[in-house]
């Protein structure tokens, strides 16, 4: 039985895996590429993961592809999901969907004695890169010298 779960837990994680790397390989494509946010893709990658629920899904998707009297059932549905996640790497669905994750729209900002408008497109581990419409491009602001930025 314990074998049974490692075993489900470990390919679990890889089909899981797959799913995530696709996810975010469309999202680093075509929503932070477009934008010109220079994160690494693996902080990118590290710093959006939900942990807490990567386990127990990774147990749930190996056990039912794996051992399930369904598995071959779920083969085909996790095929199908494959494709679902591939689909982000169509640049209007990838960009959609990077916009719905991280984009905060119309946010005045204060910086020191400057305030301004824009469009939060990510908020990394250092930088905050906000789109200026007026300027029609992306800003990078360090977090470290930004100590009065506020969001309205």
């Amino acid at each position: 039985m314990m074998n049974r779960l490692l075993n489900s837990l470990f390919m679990g994680f890889i089909f899981i895996s797959i799913l995530d790397f696709l996810y975010f390989i469309g999202l680093k494509l075509n929503y932070f590429d477009l934008y010109k946010i220079d994160e690494y893709f693996n902080v990118i990658f590290f710093d959006n993961q939900n942990f807490y629920i990567l386990v127990p899904v990774s147990l749930v998707v190996g056990y039912l592809l794996m051992y399930s009297k369904f598995s071959k059932l779920f083969m085909k549905v996790y095929v199908v999901v494959i494709l679902l996640f591939a689909s982000t790497l169509y640049e209007p669905i990838g960009k959609s969907f990077g916009q719905s994750i991280f984009m905060q729209e119309n946010q005045r900002l204060k910086l020191g004695s400057t305030t301004f408008s824009g469009d939060t497109l990510y908020i990394g581990r250092k930088n905050i890169y906000i789109y200026r419409k007026e300027l029609a491009k992306t800003v990078k602001l360090k977090k470290d010298e930004v100590k009065n930025l506020t969001i309205f």
